[in-house]
């Protein structure tokens, strides 16, 4: 009996603040379920939940020749140029076209690889006319050098249309790489890094930008300067009504991105929760229980894999760290089985994700009864057996919100471990790669993560 007033006290106080959406849920949910049962409920809340996904998103990347456009489209997108969908990357001009490129997992996002200033087929005169200036959501304006007056004119083209926009100098580990090379016994990494920011605000200030952000990044090493805070930045000046689809877009990379992440996720779980509640509350005793025990396990268990991949923890996501920051996918993977409790190695199926929510829900309860949580843990309790025995939508709702508060809060957790085991696997890469430029041992591509950068 507690665990219905519980769950019921709950519903009601959500409820005061969702009533129409709830109403709006339950008739949909009974809608549903007469023309498809079970599977009509599933499909309904997976259309739901990748709503996101349909909100267009474009960001378009213009530059001269050679500054490295392709190269950044494709590390933003978790590529290299050998894969499949990437960008073409070359020592020679490659963008005469006006080019989109979809992000892997949301094709309503585009990078767009726009021709630069001046071209015969691209003159000054009709430029902003020929790209379709109105149709991006931010502008990245990339030099591999100083910003010239090609792009001064372009900033303030887009200053006067309100339109946003930022600077971003590319190839910054070929400078460090260089000056390392020249100055070997007084070389200062962060006084290098420090000399080309200060120079290049300046111009920029001198130019009448001191207001515009300003990105010193590498595309071949992501994980060091300011690629990361650029990403972020992103999402700041993303509009509201399109910022969630960003955040959701981007891939995980640092912990800042899964704090980012988490909190998008954690404004879904209301959402899912009342979903719940609308397929227990169906007005039919034995269809409404039916409902409700199958749409329960679907939602946990749909819901907690859209997690787990959303923080970079499936396989595939590893992998392509493992390629990225050259860290070793077996040992990252090992530390996602270790957290989670599991023996896994590929893709996780519908089955083995049942099993790590029942794993993480058995082991929080009782931490969260001897927290004095003892209610809660009581509604929990039933909605284990099953994951769920659930008899009623109060149930369904205080179920369902809480199984998905633990299990993002696991995911983030392992998350953040995985995190850790890279920026060390980074740090210790680079001591080794230092170790071997200081007796002269290595070769140019390898003295400090630098390989040849084409356009």
């Amino acid at each position: 009996m507690t665990k219905f007033i519980f769950g019921f006290n709950i519903l009601l106080n959500v409820k005061c603040f969702v009533e129409p959406q709830f109403e709006a849920q339950l008739e949909e949910m009974k809608a549903a379920w007469e023309t498809g049962g079970v599977e009509g409920c599933t499909q309904l809340l997976e259309s739901k939940r990748d709503g996101w996904k349909e909100v267009p998103l474009n960001v378009a990347v213009i530059g001269s020749s050679g500054v490295g456009k392709s190269s950044f489209i494709n590390t933003i997108r978790g590529l290299s140029a050998d894969d499949e969908a990437a960008a073409e990357v070359d020592v020679i001009e490659t963008t005469m076209e006006i080019c989109s490129y979809p992000d892997r997992e949301n094709s309503m996002l585009l990078f767009w690889d726009l021709p630069g200033v001046g071209t015969k087929k691209f003159p000054r005169a009709t430029y902003l006319t020929d790209i379709d200036v109105d149709r991006y959501d931010f502008f990245l304006l990339v030099t591999a050098d100083r910003f010239t007056e090609i792009d001064t004119w372009l900033g303030q083209e887009f200053r006067d249309r309100n339109k946003n926009f930022f600077f971003v100098r590319t190839k910054i580990g070929v400078d460090v790489f260089n000056n390392m090379m020249t100055y070997r016994e007084r070389h200062n990494e962060e006084a290098v890094i420090d000399k080309i920011r200060q120079s290049t605000e300046c111009h920029l200030i001198a130019d009448g930008f001191n207001d515009v952000p300003m990105f010193l990044i590498d595309n071949y090493a992501p994980q060091k300067f300011d690629f990361e805070k650029l990403k972020q930045h992103l999402i700041k000046v993303c509009p509201e009504e399109k910022r969630s689809a960003l955040v959701l877009s981007l891939q995980s990379t640092s912990e800042d991105m899964i704090k980012l992440k988490v909190a998008e996720l954690r404004r879904r779980i209301w959402k899912c929760a009342v979903a719940s509640a609308a397929a227990g509350a169906i007005p039919f005793p034995i269809v409404g229980l039916a409902v409700s025990l199958s749409v329960d396990i679907g939602i946990v268990i749909g819901e907690s894999r859209f997690y787990f991949k959303q923080l970079g923890l499936d396989s595939e996501s590893l992998k392509r760290y493992s390629t990225l920051y050259g860290v070793d996918y077996e040992g990252m993977q090992a530390i996602v089985n270790k957290v989670l409790g599991i023996k896994a190695a590929g893709a996780v199926t519908a089955d083995l994700m049942k099993t790590i929510v029942l794993l993480t829900l058995r082991s929080s309860v009782p931490k969260l009864a001897a927290a004095g949580a003892a209610k809660l843990a009581k509604v929990v309790t039933g909605f284990i057996p099953v994951i769920g025995s659930v008899l009623s939508a109060s149930a369904s709702f205080g179920g369902t919100y809480f199984s998905l508060k633990v299990m993002l809060a696991k995911f983030e957790e392992t998350a953040s471990e995985v995190m850790k085991y890279v920026a060390a696997s980074i740090a210790t890469a680079k001591k080794t790669d230092t170790a071997k430029q200081a007796t002269g041992s290595d070769d140019t591509e390898s003295a400090g993560g630098v390989k040849e950068l084409p356009s």
